[in-house]
């Protein structure tokens, strides 16, 4: 059996019967992922639910003058998927790419909703995941909005401690909508 860590995330979120844990980790595909591989491009369907079981992810917007903006880092013991495009079975607007070799576990869209008809441990799971997902974006568009460039950077500091030395700093720059030179300024500021 593949490991488990992807059930404590889940029982973060709602109280999992055993039988209820058997069965899900039977819905799951385990697979590595290599650096710079995608698991989702913009314009593919969104049809999984994924889990960082090690290693770096990004999840970013691609202008068609090929800038990129950063939505998010995935880190390890995180749940990941472009929601919206699952959610509404329209093409993604989102691209998720390994930062790093990396390990995740997936489970399909069709798989969520069996599971949801089973036991309300899953409907609970959803809502919660659901939750976090608005929150997290919500909280993403209150520090563009609010915060400075140098406040965006030094929160990300306090939130990623250790990505800083495994990622390039235009990709930070792209997180925190800014241009590298900016950023350069900022951390010459230190």
């Amino acid at each position: 059996m593949e490991p488990t860590t992807i059930i404590g995330a889940l029982a973060r979120m709602t109280t999992i019967p055993e039988e209820e844990e058997r069965h899900f980790l039977k819905q799951l595909f385990w697979k590595p992922v290599k650096k710079g591989q995608f698991l989702l491009h913009a314009g593919d369907f969104c049809e999984s639910i994924f889990y960082c079981e090690e290693g770096l992810f990004r999840m970013f917007y691609e202008n068609e003058d090929g800038s990129e903006h950063i939505k998010s880092f995935v880190t390890n013991g995180k749940l990941f998927t472009d929601y919206r495009a699952l959610l509404t079975a329209e093409p993604a607007f989102l691209s998720i790419q390994a930062l790093e070799d990396s390990r995740i576990a997936y489970f399909t869209k069709a798989a969520m909703e069996t599971l949801y008809e089973r036991h309300a441990c899953w409907e609970r799971f959803g809502r919660k995941l659901a939750e976090e997902l608005f929150i997290t974006k919500s909280r993403k568009e209150r520090e563009l909005v609010e915060l400075t460039a140098e406040e965006r950077y030094r929160l990300f500091q306090k939130q990623y401690p250790d990505l800083e030395s495994r990622i390039p700093q235009y990709q930070i720059a792209a997180f925190l909508a800014i241009n590298p030179v900016s950023l350069s300024r900022i951390r010459g500021k230190r």
